[in-house]
């Protein structure tokens, strides 16, 4: 039963991820998604945040608090990991700029190839990572979809509204069927952190690098909440794929369970917080 349930889970975040992006590709211009790489000062602040403050945050926390050695691996990983297929749905639930959304989570996912295979080395020694074995599923499951949304809008055929409003259905559903699977099948592993530290530490580690990318996010105001939630987003498939290659101890993996346990309460809490402050 328990083995059915976890390839639901499986399932449900694939069809979450494909569905989210053909409805984002079918639903933003490729133009008005591509127009805020163009404009330096975001790019380059979104890089920083991302790739410079959040893994020195994360290797601080990691010295302060007394995290178990896999727990800390766990963060350090999260913490170079960034581009999650979720921040279009988060940007959608705050009301935010969904054109830039999609924008900064390629930003992210592109960078993230290029830079966990150099960092993880440093800030992780006994972890490794491939640049094709990252890029691999972020192009099949993501770009590929998006793509093909792109073209359907080019393509302009009359039931494109009957199902741009199907996949949007399928995507919110498979979110809340993977949210409600993905803390059902781990409460165990959930509650045994209570005590170690984890769960606090990563709430920490949240908290700070989405508020010092909410204050960096006043250069760019009308985008600050995106900003904001794409640096708490981390990607957590990315950051999965690695530790299941590279680490057999089973902690690592608990360590990404908290965070994702975390992220939904903080992320989902802070971009209905938002909703009705002016973007």
């Amino acid at each position: 039963m328990t083995g059915s349930l976890q390839r639901l889970a499986d399932l449900s975040v694939l069809v979450f991820v494909v569905s989210s992006m053909l409805a984002m590709g079918m639903s933003q211009r490729f133009a008005s998604v591509i127009a805020p790489l163009r404009r330096p000062l975001p790019v380059v602040l979104a890089l920083v945040v991302n790739f410079a403050l959040s893994p020195l945050l994360a290797l601080a926390l990691t010295r302060i608090i007394p995290l178990q050695p896999a727990h800390a691996a766990g963060l350090l990983l999260l913490s170079a990991a960034a581009g999650a297929p979720f921040l279009p749905k988060l940007a959608e639930f705050c009301g935010g700029n969904l054109p830039y959304s999609l924008a900064l989570m390629l930003l992210l996912m592109g960078g993230s190839t290029i830079f966990m295979p150099l960092a993880l080395p440093l800030l992780v020694p006994e972890m490794d990572a491939d640049p094709w074995t990252i890029a691999r599923p972020l192009l099949l499951f993501m770009l590929i979809p998006l793509g093909i949304g792109f073209a359907l809008v080019l393509a302009g055929a009359s039931w494109m509204d009957r199902l741009l409003t199907f996949v949007r259905a399928l995507s919110n559903l498979s979110l809340v069927l993977l949210v409600v699977l993905f803390i059902g099948l781990n409460l165990k592993t959930l509650l045994g952190t209570f005590g170690s530290f984890a769960i606090a530490t990563y709430t920490v580690y949240l908290l700070a690098i989405m508020t010092a990318a909410y204050l960096l996010g006043a250069a760019d105001a009308p985008t600050r909440n995106v900003f904001a939630l794409g640096a708490g987003c981390r990607n957590l498939a990315a950051a999965l794929v690695i530790a299941r290659a590279n680490s057999d101890d089973p902690a690592v993996t608990v360590m990404l369970i908290v965070a994702f346990a975390v992220s939904l309460v903080v992320l989902l809490g802070f971009a209905r917080a938002v909703r009705r402050i002016p973007q």
